[in-house]
């Protein structure tokens, strides 16, 4: 497939959005998350594992529900928001990598290991990876948010909601 095509195919999918964020309130990591209005959303955390292409299974935590405002706030691998439910752990075919792609529960945090936070609502969001040493950064009035495709920034909150209520 030639190249001017394949990116043809590619432009009709829209791109994601910096709509999802991470805070920290009293120690716990909270996935902030624009829906955009949309009737129902979705909140991911997995692990994330740079450069490996063994096969190891896909550590993931979502939950998804119908939200009540237009930001939802969900303490990470905590109880959701009411209307929301911990999704299962289902195992799934990715037609990309031609392969049934295992899929265990994330249940805890682990030092070390880096985590990315992805949502969506009307639109998909950009994830945001992060670890547990840099929960300690996040102010009380901060958010660890997408800065581009591939890096985060800490910004204040309402600069983080407005920018992502801007992309909706």
């Amino acid at each position: 497939m030639s190249l001017s095509l394949l990116s043809l195919l590619t432009g009709c999918t829209p791109p994601d959005e910096p709509l999802v964020a991470l805070a920290v309130h009293d120690g716990q990591p909270i996935g902030v998350l624009v829906t955009c209005g949309e009737s129902s959303a979705r909140l991911d955390v997995y692990e994330i594992h740079p450069g490996d292409v063994t096969e190891r299974p896909l550590v993931m935590w979502a939950v998804s529900g119908r939200p009540t405002s237009e930001t939802v706030e969900v303490a990470l691998l905590g109880q959701p928001p009411d209307g929301w439910k911990i999704d299962d752990a289902t195992d799934f075919f990715a037609a990309g990598l031609g392969r049934v792609v295992d899929v265990e529960p994330l249940t805890e945090l682990r030092p070390g290991v880096t985590y990315s936070i992805k949502g969506s609502g009307r639109h998909d969001a950009i994830s945001v990876d992060f670890t547990l040493a840099d929960l300690p950064r996040i102010g009380s009035d901060q958010v660890l948010a997408p800065r581009g495709q591939d890096s985060t920034k800490i910004v204040s909150r309402k600069t983080f909601l407005r920018r992502a209520r801007s992309s909706c």
